[in-house]
C-alpha cells in the first residue's frame, strides 16, 4: 500500500529541512543515552526557526544596540505545530557524524517493510522499526537480513545472532559483511516527544566481525513498536538517530 506525501507533509518536511542544522553539547558518547540529549539539542536548535515559519514564537524588540533577541520558542509547541500541519507518522533522523537533519514520512510498504522519504528524495526502510536499507545517502545499506534481530528487538527479550549487510562496492559490485550480535534488554524509560508518549524498554544491541564494531539502541514500547533509536547504516555513514514524533 503506497502512502504519498501530503502538500502539507511536503511543506513541513522542506521546512524542517531548512532549519538550522547546527547542534550544541552531543559530545563523543554515541550511546543510547545520547539519543534523548541529541534530539533535544535538535529541538532547540530548530525551534526559533520553525516556530518563526510555522508562525510561532513572539516577535521581541531591538535591544538597546539595535539586535534583536532570540525569540522564546517552546520546543513542545513547535513539534505541535509541525504535527498539525502533516498527516499520518512524521519522524526526524539526525545523522550523528555530521548532525545533518532530515524529516521522513512514510511513502509506501510491502508487509512488514515501510519505506519513509524525505523531500529531497533520501530513503529509510525500516522492518517493524528495525532499519532494513538506505537509499540517496550516499554508501548506502543497499540490503539486510535481519529477521531474526527484528523478532528479538521487537520481543523485548535477550538474544545472540548474526546480521548480514549488503553494500555497493567502489566497483559497483556489491559487498557482504556478517557481523555477530549481542542484544541486552535494558531499563524502562518513558519516551514522551510530539504525539509520542509511552513507556518502553532500552533494548542495546552490540555487533562486531573484526575490527568492526557498532552498537545500536532501541527504544521498544509494550506493542513492540520502536519509538526512537540509534542505528548503524555502515562504516562511512556511521549511525543515524531517529525520533518519530507520530506513529
Amino acid at each position: 500500500m503506497q502512502h504519498g506525501f501530503t502538500k502539507r507533509t511536503s511543506r513541513i518536511t522542506g521546512l524542517m529541512l531548512a532549519a538550522g542544522l547546527a547542534l550544541s553539547g552531543c559530545g563523543s558518547d554515541r550511546e543510547g543515552t545520547e539519543l534523548s540529549r541529541i534530539t533535544a539539542e535538535l529541538v532547540k536548535s530548530t525551534g526559533k526557526q520553525l516556530g518563526s515559519k510555522l508562525g510561532g514564537g513572539k516577535e521581541e524588540k531591538p535591544d538597546s544596540a539595535g539586535a534583536a533577541p532570540a525569540a522564546a520558542t517552546d520546543p513542545n509547541a513547535v513539534v505541535a505545530k509541525a504535527l498539525a500541519a502533516t498527516k499520518g507518522p512524521i519522524a526526524l533522523v539526525v545523522r550523528i557524524e555530521t548532525k545533518a537533519v532530515l524529516a521522513i514520512s512514510p511513502v509506501g510498504q510491502n508487509g512488514d517493510y515501510v519505506t519513509w522519504g524525505s523531500a529531497p528524495g533520501q530513503g529509510l526502510t525500516f522492518q517493524r522499526g528495525v532499519l532494513a536499507n538506505t537509499r540517496g545517502l550516499g554508501d548506502d545499506l543497499m540490503a539486510s537480513r535481519i529477521d531474526t534481530a527484528v523478532s528479538a528487538i521487537t520481543a523485548r527479550r535477550n538474544a545472540t545472532y548474526k546480521r548480514e549487510h549488503t553494500y555497493l562496492g567502489d566497483l559497483g559490485q556489491n559487498t557482504s559483511l556478517v557481523v555477530d550480535c549481542t542484544l541486552t534488554r535494558g531499563k524502562t524509560e518513558r519516551v514522551s516527544l510530539g504525539a509520542i508518549n509511552a513507556d518502553a524498554v532500552i533494548m542495546k544491541e552490540s555487533c562486531r566481525r573484526g575490527e568492526i564494531a557498532f552498537n545500536n539502541v532501541y527504544w521498544v514500547d509494550g506493542n513492540g513498536r520502536v519509538l526512537k533509536s540509534s542505528q548503524w547504516v555502515g562504516q562511512r555513514i556511521g549511525s543515524l538517530a531517529i525520533q518519530n514524533l507520530r506513529l
